[in-house]
């Protein structure tokens, strides 16, 4: 997030240009009181805040109440977000990936399998899990999931794509480890790779509008230059 935050905020063309395309709506933390007590997943009332979004009680879980109803707001005025993304980490699995939301909503209550799900699903869901795979090199594409497991239906994103409406809604996992490919394979990660991948995501998001509006989204040739110079560039790796 504080790479996604400084990068936006910065003097850099492509950042300016992202600042007038969209609206950003930015929450940095929605587990203030649990994580600054050394809690990786639940609050101060014992609880998974990320299972908490079908039904949020405003007393026990006040961000994810007020954050849904947000996002309620926005659907109601007719400004439904493009995409809705939360950043957390994995205590288990390698590099940063995504786990979005595929067609087979119901899938648990069918006789469909998650490969046959994916056959059927919307390729728009996998479009910036794939500009990211292009340009961030900490992003693992095959770490990625798009399936709509029962056990995952009070998930922000399974909620927020399936009672807000949003296509392109993820959860972003960073590792808490490392990387098994890429440049960084076999590296700790650290916080210079976590805040490079907060700027990679801007940018993806910069390649994303373009794909999606291509007779309306013109991008200078010297943004261009920028964006490319920005996918190109890395942080220096220290053991």
């Amino acid at each position: 997030m504080k790479g996604t935050l400084e990068y936006l905020m910065s003097n850099n063309p492509s950042a300016q240009y992202l600042r007038e395309s969209y609206i950003f709506k930015i929450i940095p933390m929605l587990n203030p009181d649990g994580v600054i007590n050394g809690n990786h997943r639940c609050s101060l009332s014992g609880e998974d805040l990320n299972r908490q979004w079908q039904n949020p009680n405003p007393d026990l879980h006040p961000t994810i109440y007020h954050a849904k109803g947000l996002l309620q707001y926005l659907a109601a005025i007719k400004r439904l977000p493009l995409v809705y993304c939360d950043y957390h980490g994995h205590s288990r699995k390698k590099n940063v990936f995504m786990y979005g939301c595929s067609i087979k909503e119901t899938m648990w209550h069918t006789n469909v399998n998650a490969a046959s799900c994916d056959l059927m699903e919307d390729p728009g869901y996998r479009a910036l899990p794939k500009i990211l795979s292009q340009t961030a090199p900490a992003f693992c594409m095959g770490s990625c999931s798009f399936v709509v497991e029962k056990s995952k239906e009070s998930t922000a994103r399974v909620v927020v794509w399936r009672e807000i409406g949003v296509q392109r809604s993820y959860t972003m996992e960073s590792t808490l480890c490392g990387c098994d490919q890429g440049k960084y394979k076999g590296l700790q990660i650290g916080t210079r790779e976590l805040e490079e991948m907060g700027a990679k995501f801007c940018v993806g998001l910069l390649r994303l509008k373009r794909m999606a509006s291509p007779l309306e989204y013109n991008l200078p040739s010297s943004l261009l230059d920028i964006e490319n110079e920005l996918i190109e560039s890395s942080c220096k790796v220290t053991r």
